[in-house]
């Protein structure tokens, strides 16, 4: 990845020419004041066409903050500093006064911020502008040029930086900046910039699940993250918090928590012969490095819940709101005495309770345990900025649909709008719901008996009353869509929504006119963006070209924005450049973003190859969405359930076919990039070779399969051999790829469901 920067190239030149250079530099800027446009004309054709214009000393660079402003304004000034040093050569800090030889001047903050501000701008010279608002606007300090970079908020001026910076060339990915090779002479724009977002809501999951995804992650991982996602202006962070994980400890009328555990209880050993060793630490398994691994569960369960006011600190310090999931109605298994009736819940490896069918939901005991759940988040994690409330993914208490909705219609006149009969038929004509029109039919109806549960914990049974946070606001979670309607009379004032129309990108898009049924006026509604999931597991994936449909529904519609989901994060810095800029530019197209984020990493040559590269995975990623489904879930059987007789299936045949055309695809724009700005390229020739590797291992496993079961046991263990060579070599092109902490658990994940398996399967036939 290119990280070429423009420092200063004459710094040990001695003071005497270091003065010269000042006087000329200063002579240099009176002439721009009385032809300004036509100097920053021709400098932007120096820079188009690759000749810097660069002065031979840096200017004199004044960036103005007070002391005491707020903590994101001074944050905001110190990277101005930074990125000035690093393209500029300027070294500059941030200061109350100009100085006597400053030659351009920032002015950081807003009038009410920063008095400097207000008197640069004058009377009425400072925009209406929003909390979200961003300016950017020329002023004079003194005679020198100036540029106010502010915002309605401080962590709009936060923003206002990178935007500023974003304009001089440099570009934002998720693992680190891509600076220009020749950044030019420091400009400042030619004319005055407001933005506004189209989208205000631009959440990142966190946390979530899995050795592959952030449950993973710990701050040393999550920082430099955070401040990428920042610098891409998004604003929320979503803690996505299991009840297994130890992430909240609470206790109930005697009984405490006792136990907890990562990623459904699943272990993944480090071992000298697997492979991508050298990217593990002496840990004798795969583990959070922010938890201690081998302690009981009140040392484990204190390092969780330090993990996570440090990830929600951090978060708040770079502008972004917290919102965490509230799990009320399920429980470790040692709170099931004080349940008259409760049912496990086993999902993989772990096992966790929720109410049992013979249990009503305002059963006091319940109301008791559920209301000491809500309590403990809140009282924990008082800093949160919103609870989020989950419709459970197995419905409960369908058949108290009737009861439920007489006593919402009692108290909120829900008749006038619509009726249970009506909502229960749009639910059985809903199209592609997986599991058919009962499925569909039994969320309405579960999800309205939730609805009013969390009603009369809320509202009735004062469930936070008394705590840290009895202001708290809520994000209703993946309710049905034919609830939409009603919605606003039932959530609580202050309260947004969180929606799940379905399970992948372009499955939501066949549902898009979903989307227009609930009305934004009064309640605020986010739509979940998968990234990376279920989908496809482990492989290369793309889903900008669904998102940008779904983009611009919710910016019709008058949608708040969107939430991320993803495990790896490695694929999509091209699909989260897109969704940074669309959430302010409605012109932004995928092919536009695409264009401008290669150029910047890789060179103009690149351009067409890794556009064919990217249309390519995208097109593989839908195929995969619609007939892979759970290919690549991370479990045990991931490999071993291809062991079936017969040919590979003609769509893993053509996902293959869809990973080798974009290896090839980047492999040419390998060939025209130098080897200094390859960085980029090379990430995604490993990550495809990974997944024509893995295509290669299934067939082979299918070839295998048939030949064992017709007693070709020669040739049965000649397709072993070749199943596990080949997912040898496409773990090794992921490890030669691995990045981050998420990588580093998908390999582990691999080598325990995928290598190891396949050796084992290799060994047992030769000893037949």
């Amino acid at each position: 990845m290119p990280t070429v920067n423009v420092a200063a190239i004459c710094d040990d030149l001695g003071n005497r020419f270091r003065a010269v250079a000042r006087i000329a530099f200063r002579c240099v800027w009176g002439y721009v004041l009385i032809v300004g446009p036509l100097w920053l004309a021709i400098g932007t054709c120096l820079i188009a066409t690759g000749i810097p214009a660069v002065a031979a000393e840096p200017p004199v660079v004044a960036v103005l903050v007070r002391p005491d402003a707020p903590e994101l304004d001074r944050h905001a000034a110190g990277e101005l500093c930074g990125y000035l040093k690093k393209l500029y050569g300027s070294n500059s800090m941030p200061a109350e006064n100009p100085g006597a030889d400053a030659e351009i001047v920032f002015l950081i903050g807003s009038p009410t911020t920063n008095p400097a501000v207000a008197k640069a701008l004058g009377p009425g010279g400072w925009p209406e502008v929003s909390d979200q608002g961003i300016v950017l606007k020329r002023a004079d300090v003194d005679g020198k040029p100036a540029l106010v970079v502010g915002g309605g908020s401080p962590k709009a001026t936060l923003w206002a930086v990178y935007e500023l910076v974003s304009r001089w060339g440099v570009r934002y990915l998720l693992h680190g900046d891509v600076f220009p090779e020749s950044p030019g002479t420091l400009r400042l724009p030619e004319e005055d910039v407001v933005l506004e977002p189209k989208l205000r809501v631009r959440q990142w999951r966190v946390i979530n699940d899995f050795a592959c995804g952030p449950e993973s992650w710990g701050m040393v991982d999550y920082r430099p993250v955070l401040d990428q996602l920042a610098k891409l202006k998004f604003n929320r962070v979503f803690l996505s918090i299991w009840t297994y994980q130890p992430f909240l400890h609470f206790e109930h009328k005697g009984v405490k928590r006792q136990s907890a555990w990562l990623w459904f209880k699943y272990r993944y050993p480090i071992t000298d012969d697997m492979i991508g060793r050298q990217l593990f630490d002496n840990r004798p398994e795969f583990w959070n490095p922010d938890l201690p691994y081998g302690t009981g569960y009140e040392e484990l369960a204190a390092a969780g819940e330090r993990l996570v006011h440090e990830l929600m600190a951090h978060a708040h310090g770079r502008g972004m709101q917290c919102v965490m999931t509230a799990n009320p109605l399920e429980y470790p298994t040692e709170f099931a005495p004080l349940l008259a009736d409760s049912q496990p819940i086993r999902q993989l490896g772990g096992e966790t309770i929720v109410p049992g069918p013979k249990l009503p939901p305002d059963d006091p005991g319940l109301t008791d345990l559920a209301t000491a759940v809500l309590r403990a988040t809140v009282n924990t994690y008082p800093e949160v900025d919103y609870l989020l409330l989950c419709m459970p993914e197995h419905r409960q208490w369908e058949s108290l649909d009737e009861q439920a909705w007489n006593a919402l219609d009692a108290k909120y006149d829900l008749g006038r709008i619509t009726s249970l009969d009506q909502m229960l038929a749009a639910a059985a004509q809903r199209p592609d719901v997986p599991g058919g029109a009962e499925r569909a039919v039994r969320e309405v109806k579960g999800d309205l008996v939730m609805l009013r549960f969390y009603d009369r914990l809320l509202s009735e049974c004062h469930a936070l009353e008394g705590t840290k946070r009895p202001d708290m606001k809520f994000i209703y979670c993946a309710v049905a869509e034919e609830l939409f309607p009603v919605l606003p009379r039932i959530l609580p004032p202050g309260s947004e929504t969180l929606n799940f129309l379905a399970y992948t990108p372009a499955r939501v898009v066949k549902r898009r006119e979903a989307i227009a049924r609930l009305d934004t006026r009064t309640v605020p509604a986010t739509l979940i963006f998968t990234l990376h999931d279920d989908n496809i597991g482990l492989l290369p994936a793309l889903t900008t070209g669904s998102l940008h449909e779904l983009t611009k529904d919710l910016r019709r519609h008058g949608w708040a924005g969107f939430s991320t989901r993803y495990w790896l994060i490695g694929d999509h810095d091209p699909c989260v450049a897109y969704l940074a800029q669309a959430a302010w530019d409605a012109a932004a197209t995928p092919e536009g973003v695409y264009r401008d984020h290669v150029r910047a990493a890789c060179g103009e040559a690149a351009v067409p190859d890794m556009l064919a590269m990217f249309e390519a995975v995208e097109k593989t990623s839908i195929l995969l969405e619609w007939d892979g489904l759970g290919l690549g879930f991370p479990v045990p059987d991931m490999m071993m359930k291809h062991a079936q007789p017969g040919p590979m299936p003609e769509y893993c045949v053509e996902a293959r076919r869809g990973y080798q055309n974009a290896l090839e695809a980047a492999h040419r724009a390998r060939q025209k990039t130098p080897d200094g700005r390859a960085g980029y390229i090379d990430y995604w020739i490993g990550r495809l070779e990974f997944g024509v590797g893995y295509f290669d291992a299934i067939d082979a496993m299918h070839r295998g399969a048939t030949a064992e079961q017709a007693g070709q046991r020669a040739e049965a263990i000649q397709r072993a051999d070749e199943a596990l060579a080949h997912a040898r070599a496409a773990l090794e092109s992921y490890a030669r790829t691995a990045r981050d902490r998420s990588d580093y658990g998908g390999i582990a994940v691999m080598n325990e469901y995928v290598y190891r398996p396949l050796r084992e399967k290799a060994a047992g036939l030769k000893q037949k």
